[in-house]
């Protein structure tokens, strides 16, 4: 992988899939360019690609980071991990990512709502839920 291959992966990040759109960009050949995508799809570097939402246009008009605090002997009485408690949290469907952390919460999950009803049913249903969970703090973004 060289700086070639970086050009093309910013391009393919950005939602540019088009090759002759990458090409302008980084100013190189159509075939050049189609060539190295192929081997970077070979090569399991540009795993698959995807849509990008607006998610505030399907209704969801917030965008929410909730910091999640576990009780990690609890998930072990469980035989449970924090890998598996994270899983559990992304298979939700308004929980968009989620992290397992070093800062002062153990998990941050990105989720969306509705609005403020909508975020509140998702904290009572889906996140405090879940075993293992102690507290949460939740930020809203604001823009």
């Amino acid at each position: 992988m060289d700086e070639f291959d970086e050009e093309i992966l910013t391009g393919v990040d950005s939602g540019t899939i088009q090759s002759a759109k990458i090409a302008r960009r980084i100013n190189a050949p159509i075939s050049t360019v189609h060539f190295r995508i192929k081997k970077l799809e070979r090569d399991h570097i540009i795993k698959y690609y995807k849509g990008e939402i607006d998610w505030k246009r399907a209704g969801f008009s917030i965008t929410a980071f909730i910091l999640i605090n576990v009780d990690i002997n609890l998930l072990k009485s469980l035989k449970r991990t924090q890998d598996m408690l994270l899983k559990d949290l992304t298979e939700v469907m308004y929980v968009r990512e989620g992290y397992i952390t070093t800062s002062e919460a153990d998990l941050i999950v990105k989720v969306i709502a509705k609005d403020t009803q909508h975020l509140k049913d998702i904290l009572l249903n889906y996140i405090h839920s879940k075993d293992g969970i102690v507290n949460t703090k939740t930020m809203i973004v604001l823009g």
